[in-house]
């Protein structure tokens, strides 16, 4: 840095003593009693001019040369932030999709069910991974009480355990103390899915001459009047079926992620007993 800051006044120095020079000799040369001298001070400046030319043309391109550095540098910031702007706009994208989505399909529950209903939005999530409760964005103004079943345009979701004016939480089917009535889609068989943190099992009474399948999918059946019949819960993964048990234990794989669940359906008009 030492070795810079010197030659660098050294340089400048040169610079401007040699632009003194000429400036002189210039004006000497206009004298009348100079003409002679002219042609000899030509031939002797001529070297000065070629090397201030050549340093002339390395400032420019010096110069030019930041000057290019800069608009590199603010064309890139230009370009990153762009970037960042199209990729946030993207992430928007996909997730008004998922929304929207998941909007259609419960509007289109809604039009077939027959059941009155208000749409709600899921705005929270209870503390465990697998979402026992769901907070959502309707409360007693909007008619919700305690109790209502909450469903998604795919299925069953729940029911509503508490309400306040604005906002009600949701004890979903992954709730352990969770029980709802069910029959098979195919065997008919009837039995009661059972909620849990992981995953949501079915206990099935056995009926002489059939058998419950992997691949059946759990429907609310009514019994009970907890929640009405003919909610979908979930497909039955895998089968635990003995001739002489008395009753059989399947799997079941819910149709709903309470990870992903963005939008869902109170029903009014149904009070679970």
């Amino acid at each position: 840095m030492g070795l810079e800051r010197r030659t660098r006044p050294r340089s400048t120095g040169l610079f401007l003593t040699l632009c003194a020079s000429m400036l002189l000799l210039a004006m000497i040369t206009q004298q009348p009693w100079a003409a002679g001298l002219r042609g000899e001070a030509k031939g002797l400046l001529e070297p000065m001019e070629s090397v201030m030319t050549a340093i002339s043309d390395r400032v420019s391109a010096l110069t030019a040369g930041f000057g290019d550095v800069a608009g590199l540098r603010a064309d890139n910031r230009r370009l990153e932030d762009q970037n960042a702007a199209l990729r946030r706009e993207v992430a928007e994208l996909q997730a008004d999709g998922l929304d929207n989505a998941a909007l259609r399909q419960a509007l289109d529950f809604q039009r077939s069910y027959g059941h009155s209903t208000v749409p709600a939005e899921v705005v929270g999530r209870g503390p465990d991974g697998f979402s026992a409760s769901l907070e959502i964005d309707r409360g007693l103004a909007d008619g919700v009480r305690p109790g209502m079943v909450v469903v998604t345009g795919a299925g069953l979701v729940g029911r509503v355990d508490e309400a306040g004016q604005h906002a009600a939480v949701v004890q979903t089917l992954a709730d352990p103390t969770s029980r709802v009535s069910a029959y098979l889609s195919q065997s008919g068989l009837e039995g009661t899915v059972i909620g849990a943190p992981n995953a949501l099992t079915m206990d099935i009474d056995p009926r002489f001459g059939a058998a419950p399948a992997s691949g059946e999918f759990a429907i609310t059946s009514g019994v009970g009047g907890g929640y009405p019949r003919g909610l979908v819960i979930g497909e039955l993964t895998s089968v635990d079926h003995r001739d002489a048990a008395t009753v059989d234990h399947a799997s079941v794989a819910w149709v709903n992620d309470p990870a992903a669940i963005s939008v869902v359906l109170v029903i009014t008009d149904f009070t679970g007993t």
